[in-house]
């Protein structure tokens, strides 16, 4: 039975909340990392928010007893974390990509930014972002705001999960009575 807890020396220790955190860490990270799927996470941040319900939906599978909203966000935040890796690992050859793509577009694309009076620092973030450039230190800003961003927002995906899960078995209950 996929549902039931394993004894460990005489006690009773329920499987881990990793397995599921990884799919929705990779669901998450997948959709929110290609080009035009990855729009869907402008409607609430969909895509993250449903990563980390869907890992919280898994873990209630492991613990027929319930979870917590803690167990919830827990699971939420390690799907982000697991996500970010994910995505970033998907994000960086498709940067590569596009930027072949855009490069025969530089010209219109450095005019289109001095028509949005870009100036200074953030001209020569955008300019690099288009270039396709690759460097440690792009990897690194794409995988900490993706971390910071997807924890939060799956944690929040798990946190509503749980709520919803929460509220399905109390009226299952109280039809049951």
């Amino acid at each position: 039975d996929a549902v039931r807890d394993h004894l460990v020396r005489g006690q009773r220790c329920e499987r881990t909340p990793l397995q599921p955190a990884l799919a929705g860490g990779m669901f998450l990270g997948f959709l929110s990392s290609l080009p035009f799927l990855s729009l869907g996470n402008c409607i609430c941040c969909m895509w993250v928010l449903l990563g980390g319900g869907i890992a919280a939906v898994l873990v209630q599978r492991q613990r027929p007893s319930g979870i917590t909203y803690g167990d919830g966000a827990f699971v939420g935040v390690l799907s982000g974390l697991f996500g970010s890796v994910f995505g970033t690992a998907i994000q960086v050859p498709v940067q590569i990509i596009a930027a072949r793509l855009i490069g025969s577009q530089q010209q219109q694309f450095e005019e289109w930014i001095r028509q949005l009076g870009l100036e200074g620092p953030m001209r020569d973030w955008a300019l690099r972002i288009a270039s396709g450039e690759i460097s440690l230190a792009t990897v690194l800003f794409t995988f900490f705001s993706n971390l910071l961003m997807w924890s939060l927002f799956a944690m929040i995906g798990g946190i509503l999960a749980v709520a919803i899960l929460n509220k399905q078995r109390s009226q299952s209950q109280q039809r049951a009575q």
